[in-house]
């Protein structure tokens, strides 16, 4: 059980969204540099700036263990997957709504102390009319748990957003990662 709720904690870092949609923007970029942060605001479509100020607020969220900001960027109906393959094993959790995500997200941060990344790039891709996103994180990050242990973590985060009464808001994300414990 000790294992499955560490694989967890691991995981909640990364979770955001993603939306599969027909791609027209697609540049690579890490979102850990100073930019602004932003809340949820209206806007008419999607664009690399509003979604690239979402994921640097975000990740200073994960990183302060700061759920508001988090869940403000949810979707009532928010979906996700994690998928976490540790010791040869595979643990797939299935998040439904913003209670559920809000639950992990904070069973999570409870036990992660440290969290250090290691390397980190992402990709958008907006719909033609700008109404859907998708931003794939893949992230590498050392990490250290409340009882001491150490494990190396990398994963794929896929986002989905949609401009829901004009605002943007993750409708879905999937998470695909690999766990290892260091001495």
């Amino acid at each position: 059980m000790k294992k499955n709720h560490l694989i967890n904690l691991c995981i909640s870092s990364f979770i955001s969204s993603n939306i599969i949609g027909l791609p027209i923007i697609a540049k690579a970029q890490s979102f850990n540099n100073s930019q602004p942060i932003i809340t949820a605001q209206n806007v008419n479509q999607l664009t690399e700036e509003n979604l690239t100020a979402i994921m640097t607020t975000i990740e200073k969220a994960e990183k302060e263990k700061n759920l508001q900001p988090i869940l403000d960027y949810l979707s009532p109906y928010v979906i996700s997957t994690v998928t976490v393959e540790s010791d040869n094993r595979t643990i797939i959790t299935s998040l439904q709504g913003k209670k559920s995500h809000e639950n992990f997200l904070k069973n999570s941060f409870a036990t992660l102390k440290n969290e250090t990344d290691i390397n980190s790039y992402s990709n958008i891709k907006i719909t033609e009319d700008g109404q859907m996103a998708s931003v794939t994180r893949v992230q590498g990050t050392d990490i250290v748990t409340e009882d001491g242990k150490k494990y190396l973590s990398v994963s794929t985060d896929k986002i989905h957003f949609a401009l829901i009464d004009n605002e943007p808001k993750i409708i879905n994300v999937e998470v695909k990662g690999w766990l290892q414990e260091r001495p």
